[in-house]
């Protein structure tokens, strides 16, 4: 019965950590892709 638990709190927190990972990543690109588009407006 323990060792169910475990596991469960493991996925639990493997989940968590992975859409953390993926929701970070999100922002990066958004914050990539304005810099990107702020620059290319500066050079014209």
């Amino acid at each position: 019965m323990e060792l169910i638990i475990y596991i469960f709190l493991f996925l639990i927190l493997f989940l968590g950590v992975i859409f953390n990972l993926k929701i970070t990543n999100f922002k990066k690109i958004k914050e990539i892709r304005n810099k990107a588009k702020y620059y290319s407006k500066k050079n014209n």
